[in-house]
């Protein structure tokens, strides 16, 4: 979770206004409930709001406490707030007791986590897991003591569920997804996304352990190869709008779910607000609602292969209080000072592709999601 939720002010926006060993985990728009279970797994469904958070449930200990957390390839650790959390941003949400589990296990290790929205502070506790009815033994996570509580007290999950490599979690804690793994919980190292971008629809999407629904997607898989094993990094050969190449020479990229937004450098970003008629102040750039289908296709190119963006795609239609705003769903990292990645592909694009993360082969595969 490199950069998270960069437009502060348009998520305060928001917030006001299968097979054997396959298992699926179903985003959904209402409360988080469990459904029937399917062969050696089970559904569960998740919620997605406005867009702009998808997330689910899942349980920790014995018996189980229930808590609502983001799926986010951006990351690696699974953290959620402790009981003993004082801070605004621990209030209003679930809270983790270790004293009322017996299959808890003392670690005490203090850890810190750094996100673009603020940075948490706790220590290290080993218990139980559970999340599409997969069990996960062992697993080791993060107690939040201090949460930065003018953002995350209004966020309607609990906590953070990485799916990112092992090599950026901290402290070397062994990520959830690895524990599935090496635990022989799912029968092939690969997990996968669909997120539905129609806020009217019931069901906000799907998490699919172990491998891919051929339901919510057509045609063939485009595999990009991982060329930096921390988050799901990739090599982006360039973009396209009316004609303007950014990113000409090519440029590194991640599929981050836990993103909103498409982020890119500040220049590129540039050439694609001037090409919309976007306007703006740097943070949020506005655009008139009724223009949306004469927007311009942005299109990347990934692995050989186009993929193009509407206006319909990239643009955030907001409202609130009866009245409709419209937003650019592109945004700008500034420099690129730490050598990391210049593009972050967050839910906007993700929204129109449906992505599987294989991390058996170290590669991501995109195909057009239905």
């Amino acid at each position: 979770m490199t950069v998270k939720w960069l437009n502060l002010v348009l998520i305060l926006l928001l917030i006001t206004a299968v097979s054997a060993n396959l298992l699926r985990v179903k985003l959904q728009k209402t409360r988080s409930k469990a459904v029937a279970s399917i062969a050696n797994g089970g559904k569960l469904f998740l919620r997605n709001t406005y867009d702009d958070q998808y997330y689910g449930h899942m349980t920790i200990g014995t018996p189980p406490q229930n808590f609502t957390v983001l799926f986010d390839t951006g990351s690696s650790n699974l953290w959620v707030p402790s009981v003993c959390c004082r801070s605004k941003g621990c209030l209003n949400h679930n809270t983790y007791n270790s004293a009322a589990s017996y299959t808890y296990s003392a670690n005490g290790q203090p850890i810190y986590l750094q996100y673009g929205t603020g940075s948490f502070s706790g220590y290290l506790s080993t218990d139980t897991i559970t999340v599409a009815g997969l069990t996960i033994v062992d697993q080791t996570f993060a107690e939040a003591m201090v949460e930065p509580g003018d953002f995350y007290t209004y966020m309607e999950f609990d906590g953070i569920f990485g799916l990112g490599y092992a090599s950026i979690s901290e402290d070397g804690v062994v990520p959830p997804f690895y524990n599935m793994v090496n635990q022989g919980l799912v029968s092939s190292p690969v997990f996968s996304f669909y997120l539905n971008r129609n806020a009217n629809d019931a069901i906000g999407g799907e998490l699919v352990f172990g491998g891919s629904d051929p339901n919510y997607y057509q045609g063939n898989f485009t595999y990009i190869p991982v060329d930096s094993q921390g988050y799901w990094q990739f090599r982006m050969d360039y973009g396209l709008v009316m004609g303007n190449k950014f990113c000409a020479n090519g440029c590194e990229a991640i599929a981050d779910t836990g993103t909103s937004l498409i982020v890119g450098p500040q220049e590129s970003i540039d050439i694609i607000h001037r090409a919309m008629n976007a306007s703006g102040d740097g943070g949020n750039y506005n655009v008139p609602c009724d223009i949306i289908p004469t927007l311009p296709t942005v299109t990347f190119y990934l692995g050989g292969v186009a993929f193009p963006l509407e206006g319909k795609d990239y643009v955030m239609q907001i409202t609130t209080y009866g009245a409709q705003s419209c937003y650019s769903g592109f945004s700008s990292s500034g420099s690129n000072q730490n050598g990391g990645p210049s593009w972050i592909l967050g839910d906007v694009f993700l929204g129109k592709y449906y992505s599987e993360y294989d991390l058996g082969n170290n590669r991501v595969g995109f195909a057009i999601a239905v």
